[in-house]
């Protein structure tokens, strides 16, 4: 079982603005949990009033719509705090945490945390920058989802994964099931799509990796949509 540090905490802004004797005693609050792929940390529709630190893995989180579609929002990568809404408006979880594979988090009530940062004006303000990005971030989803063809979506899903990755040929980590679920379509549209620009020779694509061959056209079609 991985253990919270001082030196953890200050890599992340909200906790660096915290006196080194208030991140000793978060660190020491910290409870740590481990999660399989596929497990579920926090469900939609619960009251999670909690911060969630990714310590190693991934997180991803999804909505269930009333007809019963998932669409797909954040992964948080190792290194990233996730704030529930529901410690500020005590109202219920937005979507669902699931691991997307092996993780170690640590979890800390917000009781526990909030006096800490509520007597620290700059870690407010970083906590408040936080959530404005989680904000804009929801945003910009809902635009695509709006306003932005499938070709579009997936065009841009596909630029952001190559630039996290820094990699080209990039790993394919992601399923047709998850790149729809982030787009907000079907798994066979998906494979469409890029069958479509692999055809163009936009992409070259394997079972096991994607080279991009010409990232001026995928970038074409999002701003000509």
């Amino acid at each position: 079982m991985a253990t919270c540090t001082a030196t953890l905490l200050k890599n992340i802004p909200i906790f660096r603005q915290l006196a080194e004797q208030d991140l000793i005693d978060l660190a020491r609050l910290a409870n740590p949990k481990n999660l399989s792929e596929g497990e579920f940390l926090a469900m939609q529709g619960q009251s999670w009033p909690y911060f969630a630190l990714v310590e190693s893995g991934v997180i991803k989180t999804h909505k269930i719509s009333s007809q019963g579609r998932c669409l797909g929002a954040l992964r948080l990568q190792s290194g990233a705090l996730f704030c529930s809404p529901t410690l500020l408006d005590e109202g219920s979880l937005p979507a669902t945490l699931e691991a997307d594979n092996d993780c170690c988090l640590f979890l800390w009530h917000g009781d526990v945390v909030l006096p800490y940062i509520k007597k620290n004006n700059q870690a407010l303000w970083e906590l408040s920058s936080l959530l404005v990005k989680r904000m804009r971030q929801a945003s910009e989803m809902v635009e695509d989802l709006a306003f932005q063809p499938v070709a579009s979506r997936v065009a841009r899903l596909l630029l952001k994964q190559h630039q996290q990755s820094g990699a080209d040929p990039m790993e394919r980590n992601l399923t047709l099931d998850e790149m729809a679920t982030m787009v907000g379509t079907t798994p066979v549209m998906v494979c469409k799509i890029m069958s479509q620009f692999s055809d163009r020779g936009y992409l070259k694509v394997s079972r096991t990796e994607i080279e991009f061959i010409d990232r001026d056209q995928l970038k074409k079609i999002i701003d000509n949509n």
